[in-house]
């Protein structure tokens, strides 16, 4: 497998939520409060890689659902990095062809 290294803040997050003894929640791991963390998708970003899983609450409302880590995520958080596995295409999915050309 594949391995990916974390950028600063996912180990900021991470780190925090090993730290803690308890499952936080979405406000707690929005470390800084800017443009990119205000909509909570860092944290759905973080589960659907496997580094975090949610205890409770949903992706509908991610600062009110509590997170844990996984054993990815505990891997992540005391060495930057992890392993990720390869996203390969659908075999029934249709390519789309490039078009040659300007397209209007």
């Amino acid at each position: 497998m594949p391995v990916r290294p974390t950028s600063h803040f996912t180990w900021q997050v991470l780190r925090t939520a090993k730290r803690s003894k308890k499952a936080l929640n979405g406000r707690a791991l929005r470390l800084v409060p800017t443009r990119n963390t205000k909509d909570g998708t860092f944290l759905t970003a973080l589960v659907a890689d496997g580094l975090l899983e949610r205890a409770t609450g949903s992706e509908a409302d991610p600062f009110e659902a509590t997170y844990t880590l996984t054993e990815k995520g505990k891997f992540a958080a005391e060495y930057g990095e992890y392993e990720f596995d390869l996203k390969r295409p659908e075999p029934g999915a249709a390519q789309s062809t490039p078009t040659r050309g300007r397209t209007r």
